[in-house]
């Protein structure tokens, strides 16, 4: 009996203390990792420690007080696999909680299964301690008045040194906010924060039922007119040879005779992730006005109908409750391609057989039509966005997520920017074909991070951006019948190219200013192809938290600022 007592008690002890310290990891890691002043590290280790210490001996089942505490052991492991991502001490963001409900089974698990230190991380932590938890529960095992007194009165010298080092904190640093910068209240405020946002989004269909772009067109009813506004997914600019790389990614778009396509090179995102990036190219809306108006806004797709166009919506994404996807809806016709069949995602398919669907709209020969075309992109795995046959540069079958294999996956991200080559080829192909005024518009919703420099960033969508993640290809191209009807387009249009722009807030403008559509919603001064098209006054990045910071308050750093001064930026 005796022996069986000690035993409970060394298992008692055991998983208070591994579970304490295995729960501290992201703590201490955003506190090493993150930009924190000394002050503000201690203060995330030593309250957190002691709040905690205390939840694990509240009573005297440490089995029990353990998986308990499962949800927050979630947050860690969720966290755990950030940190592995980016590596630059972000926290679990509003955006990363949306991303997670709106990420479907197939794009999860091709990201997850290349996850694999991350995952084996994880697993090695909590594994072991609901495991041994659950032994607890089974053997009733109990934790001795004598160590739950030494625990708890380690968890009060903890928890007390933590509110003083906390309350300095506050006194002696005005930018140091508890709900941002003390794990894990600021998660568990971005998760508030993220329902909060979920629920506004599900009134959306009723919020923005008066809305409405009094646009007009100024041309002709019987003219025959029609527009391909392409929206990219993660495709950087510094990885397009029509942009300068030196790899051959663009050589179908490059092949054409030069001024076919108009470029604009110093084009910067407002967003680093797609439920919102989509929203800000296809609306009036931009980072300074996105969390106000987002739920009473509809897209320039709304705009085109109320100009007298057929209007088609072609996506290569699947549903996913966004905003991306009420503004799709807001179309004629609306095509998800990879919408779910009997609970199956339909797999095997790629951007290019979205020209199918295109071809079946434009089989209808409606007098104006406007078709947007969501890519899937170059949206990680990297390997999965183009067929085997036009695997170009080589090798690129990627294994594991890390710097090491930054080669294999630089040679997958390039072939996938070459897709995207063929696809844009070949909508203008068709536009040139049916000899009609029309045109093209192309961006990308955001960039990506590849492991680019020592702080060995990787994929997109962090709450502190990067250069990678917001430097993006913008194309414009408009059909000879355009430039003969309306020269001055194309002559703006090339006066502009080396202008700063922001895609956010130049996108729905130029578009509209292309179909000779007027709004007097939209800003005229913003459109590419226009006279009046003034640049942005300043570099805007709409954060996790839907504010609008300046790119200098919106975590840059060094490595960021070099890379816009070289380009003039």
């Amino acid at each position: 009996m005796k022996h069986s007592e000690k035993t409970n008690g060394i298992i008692a002890r055991i998983l208070i203390l591994l579970t304490f310290l295995f729960l501290l990891v992201p703590n201490v890691a955003l506190s090493i990792m993150g930009d924190f002043s000394v002050l503000a590290a201690c203060a995330n280790i030593l309250l957190p420690a002691g709040l905690l210490l205390f939840l694990l001996t509240w009573r005297d089942r440490p089995g029990l007080n353990v998986l308990l505490l499962l949800p927050f052991m979630v947050l860690a492991a969720f966290q755990i696999v950030l940190l592995f991502l980016y590596a630059d001490g972000s926290i679990i963001g509003v955006d990363m909680f949306l991303n997670v409900a709106t990420t479907n089974p197939s794009e999860a698990g091709e990201l997850l299964n290349n996850l694999g230190p991350a995952i084996a991380t994880v697993v090695a932590l909590y594994l072991p301690v609901i495991v041994l938890a659950i032994v607890a529960i089974v053997r009733k095992v109990r934790t001795s008045g004598r160590s739950l007194s030494r625990f708890r009165t380690g968890a009060m010298i903890l928890s007390v040194s933590g509110v003083i080092v906390l309350a300095t904190c506050m006194l002696e640093e005005p930018y140091y906010s508890v709900d941002e910068d003390l794990y894990p209240v600021n998660v568990l405020a971005n998760l508030s924060t993220a329902v909060n946002r979920s629920y506004a989004g599900r009134d959306y269909y009723a919020s923005s039922s008066d809305a409405t772009y009094h646009a007009r067109s100024t041309r002709p009813d019987n003219l025959r007119e029609i527009y391909v506004a392409v929206v990219g997914e993660t495709s950087r600019t510094d990885n397009w040879q029509f942009f300068g790389y030196e790899r051959y990614t663009t050589p179908r778009l490059c092949s054409l005779p030069a001024g076919t396509v108009t470029g604009f090179g110093k084009t910067l995102s407002e967003s680093n992730t797609t439920h919102k990036a989509v929203p800000l190219l296809l609306s009036n809306l931009t980072a300074d006005d996105f969390d106000s108006k987002i739920n009473r806004s509809k897209s320039v797709i709304t705009a085109f109908k109320e100009a007298g166009f057929t209007t088609a919506f072609i996506s290569m994404q699947c549903r996913n409750h966004s905003y991306i996807d009420y503004f799709g809806e807001e179309a004629d016709t609306t095509m998800f391609l990879r919408e779910p069949t009997d609970g199956v995602i339909v797999n095997g398919l790629y951007d290019k057989d979205m020209l199918a669907s295109l071809d079946s709209v434009l089989a209808g020969e409606p007098t104006k039509l406007l078709v947007v075309l969501h890519q899937y992109g170059s949206h990680f795995n990297y390997l999965d966005r183009y067929p085997r046959e036009e695997a170009y540069f080589l090798p690129d079958k990627t294994a594991d997520a890390g710097a090491a294999n930054r080669g294999q996956l630089v040679n997958a991200y390039d072939n996938s920017i070459r897709h995207t080559d063929n696809l844009l080829y070949e909508v203008i192909h068709r536009l040139d074909s049916i000899n009609c005024v029309g045109g093209m518009i192309y961006a990308s919703d955001h960039g990506e991070d590849i492991y680019d420099d020592a702080r060995g960033r990787f994929l997109h969508a962090s709450p502190t951006p990067t250069y990678f993640q917001l430097h993006v290809p913008m194309l414009v191209y408009l059909t000879p019948c355009l430039q003969h009807r309306d020269p001055s387009l194309l002559n703006q249009a090339r006066l502009h190219q080396q202008s700063n722009v922001s895609s956010s807030q130049s996108y729905t403008p130029t578009l509209l200013n292309m179909a000779g559509i007027v709004s007097p919603d939209v800003d005229r001064t913003k459109a590419l192809t226009s006279a009046r098209y003034t640049e942005p006054e300043e570099r805007l990045f709409l954060s996790d938290r839907n504010k609008a910071y300046n790119l200098m308050k919106a975590g840059f750093k060094h490595e960021d600022y070099d890379r816009l001064e070289r380009l003039n930026i």
